[in-house]
């Protein structure tokens, strides 16, 4: 049943003002909701702020009427009390609803007891209806929270007529007496019990306060529960803080009440409770304002940099105490951050605190003067506070001491300036000197020696020290690898510091010393006179120094072995220059391909650093490479030997076979095969095989010896790899050459089907004859093939070309009806191969996808490897005939016989006087007209003597 209660609801946002009306509407009679309050007074008013309760506290609690603020539970509750507010309730509380109604009918019942007594508390309304006397007591400025709470539970007990009160708390399952009035034995402040033993158990379940008359009568209170506290008479209402549970407050006498509690003792009880809820929260909230204030007291304090907060005037207002202890002064409140650093500094600070009240972070580097006459500089970091609305409201500012990092900074600057110079060292030596003077000048002490190691003897070697180190302590030691503080640093890669040296490792009057190792180059070290000499930036500075010197090092060492490496390489240039040209002199010269061996070995044999050097050739039927020609200082029986082909153990063999490089070093170990029976006690000690290989063509293998294990290296390798190359360029010249000489020639012809082929495929696609009717280079490289055909129509025969893979270009050169001449340019052709193996294709023919070869070959060479080698390529290719003969050699003057013979007597004369009249001279001396009125024919018949006799001579040298 509702109260006769007006209620209004205040606030922004109207859907939060009708979800708050809505709870109330089913406690009291008329609730309103507006944005603001008109002209008519209800008996409450319920705030609901939508962003700023502080503002809508002020205009509510201008008012008359009570106000509750119905606020969620991150708002602080002092700052609205201060404006007025009569009661707070958290919205997101536990049990919020029914605690925004217990305080909206305490509120009104408190304005309707003023008003029934015309705005006049007369003793009469308080005994008639003892609200007003609550409210005296929760606002009496004199008593505690407690006093007040206790106070609250005497006037109840006396309203209601009970011997006793008692507030509890109840944490879990467990009820503990907070305060208590009367003279109960069991009911004493902290005494505690199982809830499950007291009547609270059954209060905490109801939504309003639980009553009992005669607990003896009434079946609410177990027996058991009677007996044990013997209370006849029971009120207990539940009592919330904050919107949380927190216990009950409770009513009780040891006799029966003679009439039982009416609705008024409730709602009296109601109000009670909630006036001490009211003060529990108050006494939460200050309790942790003052945990707040002690924390942020605590927290400022704990910090060992200055920190201090202004106001938005820019005033100091807060600090914590290293900030008092800087500025050793008591009066700093209302004073301005500025007054408290030097002179030149102040417009500074105070630009950066005004950019900081702006909204924006800042920092500045200011000095602070201390006692008077030292001064310290900080960097001041300062940023914005800003209030619950957003507002800055002032400037919070850390400040940090930076005198070690500016002196770090300078030390950082000088050990920049002393890499440049260190970089600029001629040799290690001189990186020693720079930096035993850069640690006197970085880190202030005087005594400093820098190792360097020396690789040969396994020693760190005194290279440079100061002056100071040589007077004091005079010639520093030298020490091996892994011996005293400096070859353990040294081995191990790590510094050691040694803060009091004893007297067993004194060195002279020095107490402590750092050592710090270069890299793989040596050490630095740091001496000073007194113990604990060094800080952890001394450290630090040393290891940075010791790094940059390290790479100095490496820098020095890199460019000296640059200059040594292009002493080398000069070295090296000069003899292959030499080696080049005297070989390239012997390849020019040799007339045979034995005379071009010898040479080239000769050559080789007696050039640095080769001690040995000779040439095998393969055999292909015995499949065994053996030497053909040698040369050398070292004396090694190589004659007669023979290397197996597919031997994959020797390197000679293995060049041979696979085409490649081959290196063998430590020749005499038993490891290195027939080289260590070889080579022997001759002192050569490392070999290099170079395959001799020109396109497909393999002609045998070069192979050089050396005493140094370490000479035939990468640089040795490339220079005789190329050599190896224009050797075999040579010997396939040669041999090319031969069968243009040769009396004695094999005759050799085979067959391929093989759709690779380039014959194959044009004669199969056209079912023609093709013949080959020469080849010819292009500039390029490219291959230029002439090929006739008959039994196909030209344009067929271009098109099916021209959609070759491998055919390039086609050209139509004639084209008549019994057979047409085509160009084809190709990357690549079989008859090229056989020119450059010394084969001379004789005949080239082609018919329905199989061609047919002739070729001749000195009588010499070996047919079988010219055999295998087109075998290889096509496997389809068949043997066909094998011939010896015999070729006559025809002298020029048998050949200008056999043309004169074939001459008619005006084709003769027709051809002598084109030459001998410069006809053929560019640009022409004579033309047809004068040379056929010469002969005293018409024109038309010169030309016709002169093109016979021209097709005559042709067919001498094409055919």
């Amino acid at each position: 049943m509702s109260e006769e209660i007006k209620v209004c609801v205040v606030g922004e946002r109207s859907a939060s003002r009708e979800a708050v009306a809505e709870t109330l509407s089913a406690a009291v009679t008329t609730v309103t909701s507006a944005a603001s309050l008109g002209e008519d007074r209800p008996d409450c008013v319920v705030g609901v702020p939508a962003a700023r309760p502080e503002a809508l506290a002020a205009d509510l609690g201008a008012l008359a009427a009570p106000t509750v603020m119905y606020v969620p539970t991150d708002v602080d509750a002092s700052g609205l009390y201060e404006a007025g507010v009569t009661r707070i309730v958290r919205s997101d509380g536990t049990g919020s609803d029914r605690a925004l109604r217990r305080a909206v009918r305490q509120c009104a019942a408190q304005q309707q007891t003023v008003a029934a007594d015309g705005g006049q508390q007369t003793d009469s309304v308080v005994s008639e209806f003892p609200l007003k006397r609550l409210h005296e007591i929760a606002t009496d400025r004199e008593l505690s929270r407690m006093a007040k709470i206790d106070a609250l539970l005497t006037a109840g007990a006396d309203q209601l007529g009970t011997s006793s009160a008692f507030l509890s708390r109840i944490d879990g399952e467990t009820q503990e007496i907070v305060t208590s009035v009367g003279d109960h034995p069991e009911l004493t402040p902290g005494g505690r019990t199982p809830l499950s033993e007291t009547y609270c158990q059954y209060t905490i379940s109801e939504s309003e306060p639980l009553t009992v008359t005669d607990a003896a009568r009434d079946e609410t209170i177990p027996d058991e529960r009677y007996e044990q506290w013997d209370l006849q008479c029971y009120l207990g209402a539940t009592i919330t803080v904050n919107g949380e549970q927190f216990g009950t407050v409770c009513f009780v006498d040891s006799e029966p009440r003679k009439s039982p509690f009416d609705e008024q003792d409730r709602h009296f009880a109601e109000v009670l409770t909630d006036w001490i809820g009211y003060l529990l929260e108050q006494r939460a909230y200050e309790r942790e304002l003052d945990e707040q204030r002690a924390f942020t007291e605590s927290l400022m304090n704990s910090l060992p940099d200055p920190l201090f907060a202004t106001d938005d005037l820019g005033q100091l207002i807060r600090w914590n105490d290293r900030f008092e202890e800087l500025v050793s002064e008591a009066d700093i409140e209302g004073k301005e951050p500025a007054q408290f650093v030097v002179n030149e500094d102040r417009d500074r600070l105070t630009e950066a605190i005004g950019t900081a009240l702006g909204g924006e972070a800042s920092a500045v580097e200011a000095t602070v003067q201390v006692d008077g006459d030292r001064e310290h500089p900080y960097e001041f970091s300062n940023a914005p506070l800003r209030d619950e609305t957003g507002s800055i409201s002032g400037v919070a500012t850390v400040g940090r001491d930076v005198t070690e990092r500016q002196a770090t900074q300078e030390q950082l600057a000088g050990i920049l300036d002393t890499t440049r110079s260190l970089m600029q060292a001629r040799d290690r030596d001189h990186v020693a000197e720079i930096a035993v003077n850069a640690a006197k000048d970085l880190l202030g002490f005087d005594l400093s020696v820098f190792r360097l190691y020396d690789s040969d003897a396994g020693t760190l070697v005194p290279a440079a020290m100061t002056d100071e180190t040589t007077e004091l302590l005079g010639e520093r030691p030298i020490y091996d690898v892994g011996e005293g503080y400096p070859g353990e640093v040294f081995a191990s890669g790590e510094p050691q510091i040694i803060n009091d040296l004893d007297e067993a490792d004194a060195l002279g009057p020095t107490r402590s010393v750092m050592y710090y190792p270069v890299g793989v180059h040596g050490t630095i070290s740091v001496s000073a006179t007194e113990a604990d000499a060094f800080d952890e930036r001394d450290q630090q500075m040393l290891a940075l120094l010791a790094t940059s010197a390290a790479a100095a090092c490496m820098r020095a060492k890199r460019e000296q072995d640059v200059r040594e490496a292009q002493a080398h390489t000069e070295r090296v240039l000069d003899r292959v220059n030499g080696l080049v040209q005297n070989t390239v002199e012997v390849l020019v010269q040799a007339q045979t391909r034995e005379e071009l061996e010898a040479g080239v070995v000769e050559e080789l044999a007696h050039a640095e650093p080769y001690s040995f050097a000779w040439i095998g050739q393969p055999d292909v039927a015995s499949e065994t490479l053996s030497p053909s020609e040698w040369a050398g200082d070292a004396s090694l029986p190589i004659q007669g030997r023979s290397f197996p082909l597919a031997a994959t153990d020797e390197p000679v063999s293995r060049a041979y076979r696979d085409e490649q490089p081959q290196i063998l070093t430590n020749l005499s170990d038993a490891s290195s095969g027939p080289w260590a029976s070889i080579v022997g006690d001759s002192g050569v000690n490392s070999l290099l095989a170079i395959p001799l290989v020109y396109k497909d063509a393999n002609y045998g293998v070069l192979t050089v010896l050396a005493e140094d294990e370490d000479a035939l290296d990468e640089r040795e390798r490339i220079v005789l790899e190329s050599l190896g190359r224009v050797i075999a360029n040579a010997i396939n010249a040669i041999e090319r050459g031969r069968i243009l000489d040769a009396t004695e020639i094999i005759e050799l012809e085979f067959s391929i089907s093989d759709q690779e082929l380039l014959f194959s495929r044009l004669s199969a696609a056209t079912d023609c004859v093709l013949e080959s009717a020469g080849t010819d280079y292009s500039p390029d490289g490219s291959i230029r093939l002439y090929l006739t055909a008959r039994g196909v129509d030209a344009d067929e025969l271009v098109s099916i070309a021209e959609d070759d893979v491998a055919v390039q270009t086609v050209t139509c050169i004639v084209d008549n009806e019994e057979e047409c001449l085509l160009e084809l340019t190709v990357e690549d052709s079989l008859l090229a191969t056989l020119t450059e193996y010394g084969a001379a294709p004789r005949e080239v023919t082609a018919e329905h996808g199989t061609a047919r070869f002739i070729v001749e070959l000195p009588y010499e060479a070996e047919a079988r490897d010219l055999f295998e080698l087109v075998e290889d390529q096509y496997p389809s290719t068949e043997l066909l005939g094998y011939h010896e003969r015999e070729r006559p050699v025809e002298t020029r003057q048998e050949f200008r016989a056999s043309l004169s013979e074939r001459f008619t007597d005006r084709q003769e004369t027709a051809l002598r006087t084109a030459y001998l009249g410069g006809f053929f001279d560019w640009p022409r001396e004579v033309d047809g007209n004068e040379l056929a009125e010469a002969m005293d024919i018409s024109r038309p018949t010169y030309h016709q003597h002169l093109r016979s006799a021209q097709k005559k001579v042709f067919e001498e040298l094409f055919d």
